[in-house]
């Protein structure tokens, strides 16, 4: 079978994309297309890529119903930048192609007049041949004879598709922002933006520390193997909103984007693995199943994620039903926990209305929100929850 490999950092994935995929199709020089978004980036500094799991999973959804396609995560590994030649050995190696298979490294025409300089490009052609986009904008003439140079060079043959003319750059819908009213991203891929506020221009993690941002990046490599996409992609909302609310209300934003990140960390461990973790924080009894994961999230974090730092794992514990006297960055992740873009409930506007400015407010606001529909259940709220409200009631009054 005659295999497309697609790879690249799609921040975001646009219709420039789409129409490489669907031209290469169309030409009948590779029977299917394998898109590989980039893990960690080689030449760009990491902090101006989107963080990997949002990327692949934007992907994914713009290509769900995409004929003789498949996105592929063979580069959301931590650990080594995403060298081509890399991934085209792993291909092979991980069995996602055959051995029998003929791949095709596809590109624009452009990247013909950079090739050279690439990571070893002679053990590229090696595992693939070139197929070229004649993009918009490149001189034909010019690319075909770059391409006669490497051929002469290399030993290879680089052969052309068309694709249509779609002019579009992801630096460029980034720039401009508001990608909304952009006709260079499918709905699909918009839907994704707003819904989880891709893009936006105060940009939280900027703020997190050099150190932090790494691993921030380390640990969504590791969650992406240990958690559903859905669960991981709330789980950096979280991360980017108590973010935000740290640098908003003076906290520590290191502190708040990490134990924003790894909050649901055990959510999806078997039950007993959350009750036997839970059990070494919390004595007598165990917590019922919808906050297990709380505590047991605390000690994962430290177990597993190496995590020392005691204020984190308070935030962690103390997420889903918070404690007497909340510390801010229990009150942050507490908060983007239940608030984060993502979440669409009916009654969050007023508390995101009051995050913009009054921390205390919006977590009372929560809290009766809260009560109010448990109350609608037949239920009532957490002891420590009503202990919690209580006491910020109480220094609202002083």
């Amino acid at each position: 079978m005659k295999i497309g490999i697609y790879g690249g950092a799609f921040d975001p994935f646009h219709n420039g994309h789409l129409s490489m995929i669907r031209g290469s199709i169309k030409s009948k020089k590779v029977d299917r297309v394998i898109v590989i978004p980039t893990g960690m980036p080689c030449f760009k500094p990491a902090r101006k890529v989107t963080l990997s799991p949002y990327r692949f999973y934007m992907v994914k959804a713009a290509l769900k119903d995409e004929p003789k396609c498949e996105v592929c995560d063979i580069e959301q590994v931590f650990g080594e930048p995403s060298y081509t030649v890399t991934t085209l050995k792993n291909l092979r190696k991980q069995k996602v192609v055959s051995e029998k298979d003929e791949l095709f490294f596809m590109c624009g025409s452009d990247i013909l007049f950079e090739f050279e300089s690439w990571h070893k490009p002679e053990e590229i052609l090696k595992q693939a041949s070139l197929l070229c986009a004649l993009r918009p904008g490149i001189d034909e003439g010019q690319a075909r004879n770059e391409a006669a140079h490497l051929e002469e060079k290399f030993g290879t043959k680089i052969r052309f598709f068309k694709i249509d003319g779609v002019e579009v750059a992801s630096s460029k819908l980034r720039a401009d922002g508001d990608m909304e009213e952009s006709d260079d991203v499918s709905d699909v891929v918009k839907t994704f933006i707003a819904d989880h506020d891709l893009y936006s221009e105060d940009s939280p993690l900027m703020n997190v520390s050099d150190e932090m941002y790494k691993t921030l990046m380390k640990h969504c490599f590791t969650l992406f193997h240990e958690m559903s996409g859905k669960r991981l992609l709330h789980s950096m909302n979280v991360c980017v909103t108590a973010t935000r609310y740290a640098m908003r209300f003076g906290a520590d934003p290191d502190k708040c984007a990490l134990a924003g990140l790894l909050h649901d960390c055990a959510k999806e461990l078997p039950e007993k693995q959350q009750i036997d973790l839970a059990a070494k924080i919390i004595h007598g009894y165990i917590p019922g199943k919808q906050i297990l994961h709380s505590p047991a999230g605390a000690v994962y974090a430290k177990e597993h994620y190496g995590v020392e730092d005691q204020e984190v794992l308070d935030a962690i514990q103390f997420h889903t039903i918070g404690r007497e006297i909340m510390t801010i960055t229990d009150k942050i992740v507490y908060l983007a926990d239940k608030i984060e873009p993502a979440r669409h409930y009916d009654d969050l506007s007023e508390i995101r209305r009051l995050a913009e400015s009054d921390l205390d407010g919006a977590l009372i606001e929560c809290y009766l929100a809260i009560q109010e529909s448990f109350a609608a259940k037949g239920q009532v709220i957490h002891d420590d929850t009503k202990k919690s409200l209580a006491y910020l009631l109480a220094q609202r009054e002083k």
